[in-house]
């Protein structure tokens, strides 16, 4: 990666954060919450990256997608608003390989990016999506690691 595409992923992952929206209708709820990030995040997203590496983009994504938790108790960390964020990511991405990667559709950017990978028609595309997965999750680390961390 380039200074610039770096700068533009560290820019994106800090509107992404700021802005995400919690939807307890599709699991996702917000990583920053007034400056502060459960530290339970921090793990979660510092492992994304390097699960892509070792397990694959389609494992990987299976894993953060996963159900929300139905207990009582509210998880710590969910997985599935790290691949939210990360979706978010990618479709703000100006420099992104493949302009068709806009996960935006219904605000259901997890879904929608799991979907893509899924699909037998994107097989071609999921090298360039591995990368892009990784070099998002490195930007999303190095600015959750500018917050609060609690």
């Amino acid at each position: 990666m380039d200074k610039n595409r770096i700068n533009n992923l560290l820019s994106n992952a800090n509107k992404v954060l700021n802005c995400q929206i919690e939807n307890e209708k599709l699991g996702i709820s917000r990583i920053l919450n007034n400056g502060e990030i459960d530290s339970a995040y921090n793990g979660s997203i510092a492992s994304l990256g390097v699960s892509v590496a070792m397990s694959g983009l389609l494992a990987t994504l299976a894993i953060y997608y996963q159900e929300k938790n139905n207990s009582n108790s509210k998880p710590k960390a969910n997985r599935r608003s790290v691949l939210d964020a990360i979706a978010r990511i990618i479709t703000d991405d100006k420099d992104k390989k493949e302009k068709e990667w806009d996960f935006s559709k219904n605000q259901e950017f997890a879904k929608n990016l799991f979907s893509y990978a899924i699909d037998n028609n994107n097989q071609k595309k999921l090298k360039d999506l591995k990368q892009e997965v990784i070099d998002c999750s490195i930007a999303l680390k190095q600015i959750v690691r500018t917050y609060n961390l609690v």
